[in-house]
């Protein structure tokens, strides 16, 4: 197939998938201006015209109404994006995973480790992901060394428990 062709339904494909949330929130209220058009004077008149221009009246506020919001308001925006990106310290633990995670996690590695041994089922993997949380939680972030080294141990961990098939290993 024609590159240019491929990029072509490419694009064509990423606007259908962009639109589809206006025309889902379209038809929506499609649907319950139908409904509600006869108790609104004005447009109960219009017969068939009318579900439309209510619908679209609603359309129009709900898209002003996003526009302020993403636009003027600025709740978001691609530095808050980049700054959480280039954060050091996401690769060690913070107080909120000492204090709550961590605890949750131990009691998870023991309920499992506990139907495993029931079950006579191999604990290995229970083992190693202790291993880990066990290594991750002597990790404080007032430690540049600290940060290298809670990189290193979530690389190999990812390696050796993929959660899924897709990952691929880029260094194989």
């Amino acid at each position: 197939m024609n590159m240019g062709i491929k990029k072509w339904v490419m694009k064509q494909q990423w606007r259908i998938v962009q639109i589809r949330g206006i025309w889902t929130l379209f038809y929506g209220i499609l649907l319950l201006a139908i409904t509600y058009v006869k108790y609104v004077p004005g447009l109960a008149d219009m017969e068939t015209l009318g579900p439309f221009v209510f619908s679209g009246i609603i359309l129009i506020i709900f898209l002003f109404f996003g526009y302020l919001y993403d636009r003027v308001l600025f709740m978001w925006a691609p530095s808050q994006e980049v700054n959480l990106e280039r954060n050091p310290y996401q690769y060690v633990p913070s107080p909120k995973d000492h204090v709550f995670w961590f605890p949750i996690y131990s009691a998870l590695l023991d309920v499992s480790e506990e139907l495993a041994t029931h079950f006579d089922l191999d604990r290995t993997t229970i083992r190693e992901t202790r291993e880990y949380y066990s290594e991750m939680q002597a990790l404080r972030p007032e430690r540049n060394e600290d940060i290298d080294k809670g990189i290193e141990l979530r690389e190999k961990f990812a390696k050796t428990h993929q959660f899924s098939d897709i990952i691929d290993d880029e260094d194989s």
